[in-house]
């Protein structure tokens, strides 16, 4: 119910969980087809910026509309990189991202006051798995000595795709201590 009331009268949280609701059902299909994430980014962030024009509702709305920013910024990025270098996810970027899917899937526990110490504690443990995945993945990358180019451009991937999951924590953690 929580819920259902911060995102009625709040459009700042109502922008951030649209976005990262959003966002874990559409990694699926922008790994498939990286060079799609500016068209399936344009409207949330668009979302994002117009609840930003708003006057502030609460000093955790607004660190945590300023967080989802991060977040789309940066994990449109990491698509797009993907597309620039012409390659797709591999299995340990594809890990990361199933992990990255399921916490997005969280992220609306975090607004509840009976849920959201178990949505937080899931969140963490989420992110720590793809974090652990990615570092290594990047590390056997980075001792490779064979292939420099490909290990180069998938170390850039791993450490873009780790930013990516550090930013969603910073904002998973904003929108739980929101009226906390």
């Amino acid at each position: 119910m929580r819920k259902f009331w911060l995102t009625l009268t709040d459009a700042r949280l109502k922008a951030v969980l649209k976005a990262l609701e959003a966002s874990g059902p559409g990694l699926g299909e922008l790994a498939a087809e990286p060079s799609s994430a500016p068209a399936f980014f344009r409207p949330l962030r668009a979302a994002l910026r117009a609840a930003a024009a708003l006057p502030p509702s609460s000093p955790g709305a607004s660190r945590a509309l300023a967080e989802a920013e991060d977040f789309t910024a940066r994990l449109e990025k990491f698509f797009s990189d993907l597309a620039l270098h012409g390659t797709a996810p591999d299995a340990a970027a594809k890990e990361a991202l199933l992990y990255l899917q399921r916490a997005c899937c969280e992220a609306p526990g975090l607004l509840s006051l009976s849920g959201r110490a178990g949505a937080a504690s899931g969140i963490s443990g989420l992110a720590a798995g793809a974090h652990k995945s990615l570092a290594l993945a990047g590390a056997a990358a980075n001792a490779a000595t064979a292939d420099f180019p490909r290990n180069l451009k998938f170390s850039s991937i791993y450490s873009g795709l780790d930013a990516v999951i550090s930013s969603y924590e910073r904002c998973a953690e904003a929108l739980f201590s929101v009226n906390s």
